[in-house]
């Protein structure tokens, strides 16, 4: 079985991406990279969630809504267990 992600969206000029992860526009429009790029701390989620996005050459496409229907996560606990590694500590 093969799988990609290229939902081809971007959030242009939005500087709070995901802090905190917490809407249905975040996760339809936030693409992995920008998200890797506001928060290098998510590379160890997304390994540990098994996916092949660090490193991809579509995570600039590619949408966490993308990830989570390509590797059929469930969108909930995905959120969840990404918002630990996304959401600023106060």
């Amino acid at each position: 079985q093969f799988s990609i992600c290229a939902g081809a969206k971007t959030i242009r000029g939005k500087t709070d991406i995901l802090y905190p992860m917490n809407d249905d526009l975040a996760i339809n429009e936030t693409t992995v990279a920008d998200l890797l790029k506001k928060a290098p701390e998510a590379v160890r989620f997304f390994i540990n969630q098994q996916t092949a996005c660090v490193g991809c050459y579509l995570a600039k496409f590619c949408t966490l809504k993308d990830v989570v229907n390509a590797y059929q996560l469930e969108e909930k606990t995905f959120l969840q267990e990404l918002a630990k590694f996304t959401v600023k500590k106060s």
